[in-house]
């Protein structure tokens, strides 16, 4: 067993940064917030740990793009449909970083961000992966403040490495 240690941590409050760094106003306008702050995140974590390409994407939510399951519900719209599943959020992030290896999700309510880690942690230490960024993205919108108590979003990306991994 390997052992795993943090290259790096990066938490977005609630106050978005300058997005159009990393996003083009082009693609900005089709991708939801939740969307364009996980890839900040992600972004900044990578480049914090010095990681060009993670061998593994991991990623937690609790609730998923809620916001465009909701529009789509209301409206119908195919984009609000591509972009409203849980898993929407790793695959972005594999499919901008050109990111084939492991991609995973994990969407248990409560439990979605400890899952990830240990899934990561797993990884790993057993040698599957040197490096993995794991991230941990949900919004807050009316329906979900109504059935729970009121929170602020999360945005949060950590990179994790084996401790002899010099990349």
């Amino acid at each position: 067993m390997r052992e795993v240690r943090i290259k790096s941590l990066v938490i977005l409050g609630p106050e978005d940064p300058d997005f159009k760094a990393i996003i083009s106003p082009i693609e900005g306008r089709r991708l939801g917030r939740l969307l364009k702050r996980a890839l900040w995140c992600a972004t900044e974590a990578l480049k914090e740990a010095g990681v060009q390409m993670p061998d593994a994407i991991i990623t937690a939510t609790d609730y998923g793009c809620i916001e465009n399951s909701e529009l789509f519900s209301q409206e119908q719209r195919p984009v609000h449909f591509m972009q409203s599943t849980h898993n929407t959020i790793s695959s972005f992030l594999a499919i901008r970083l050109k990111c084939h290896s492991y991609n995973t999700t994990f969407s248990h309510y409560g439990n979605s961000f400890q899952s990830a880690l240990d899934d990561a942690i797993m990884q790993i230490s057993l040698g599957e992966a040197d490096t993995a960024l794991v991230g941990w993205f949900d919004e807050r919108t009316v329906s979900i403040d109504a059935s729970t108590l009121p929170g602020e979003e999360r945005a949060i990306a950590l990179v994790l490495s084996s401790v002899n991994n010099a990349g």
